[in-house]
């Protein structure tokens, strides 16, 4: 018989199906590599979209 830990049949699954964690980098990691722009890029502009509407009461 193996040394090793069983683990329950449900667990498995449940940890199996939950999607892997990021790491975690400080802000300067993450300008140092260019992903910091990029997140930039994808976040929706808050800005942008308050700037119409704000226009449009005026």
């Amino acid at each position: 018989m193996a040394n090793r830990a069983i683990w329950d049949v449900r667990k498995r699954h449940v940890w199996l199906s939950t999607p892997a964690k990021g790491k975690t980098m400080k802000l300067r990691a993450r300008k140092r590599c260019g992903l910091q722009a990029a997140i930039e890029r994808k976040a929706p502009q808050a800005d942008a979209a308050a700037t119409p509407a704000e226009q449009a009461s005026n």
